[in-house]
């Protein structure tokens, strides 16, 4: 009980399931506005995406936009929004991370000790070798601008 003005009491009561419901549920207008902060990230990486046109280790070309999407998640702190390209590499790793931040130079070898590395060359012929020297990659960033088409939002 507190008192009020002129000496009065007063109570405040406050609805715990009606809290969760607005701040903490999807079907919130908190949730429903991440959903939408959700979707306007996940276009904006779309359309930021690099897309090799003929492909890359045997993926089609647009492989890593067509994975970009977008999650609700809740935690304790409270509701969240995940976007992100789970795409990976032949290899499985996370192919979207290194076209968002590129890669250092490093070795390539077949899975397989005996096999060969096999790919199309910009030349269009084929090459094959036993290891391949990559002198890695530059950041091609699309995640991260994406975050600015909030501004505004």
């Amino acid at each position: 009980m507190a008192v009020g003005a002129g000496g009065r009491g007063f109570r405040i009561d406050f609805n715990e399931a009606e809290l969760d419901r607005i701040f903490k549920s999807p079907q919130g207008p908190v949730g429903r506005q991440m959903a939408r902060y959700g979707e306007i990230v996940t276009q904006g990486a779309k359309r930021r995406c690099p897309v090799s046109p003929r492909g890359s280790g045997g993926r089609p070309s647009g492989y890593t936009r067509s994975k970009i999407g977008w999650e609700l998640h809740r935690d304790a702190i409270g509701l969240y929004t995940d976007i992100a390209s789970p795409a990976k590499t032949p290899q499985g790793e996370p192919l979207g991370l290194f076209l968002e931040v590129g890669t250092r130079p490093h070795v390539i070898r077949p899975k397989n000790p005996r096999g060969w590395l096999r790919w199309v060359g910009a030349d269009g012929r084929v090459h094959f070798a036993k290891k391949v020297n990559h002198p890695g990659t530059s950041a091609q960033p699309y995640l991260r601008p994406a975050l600015e088409d909030l501004r505004g939002a």
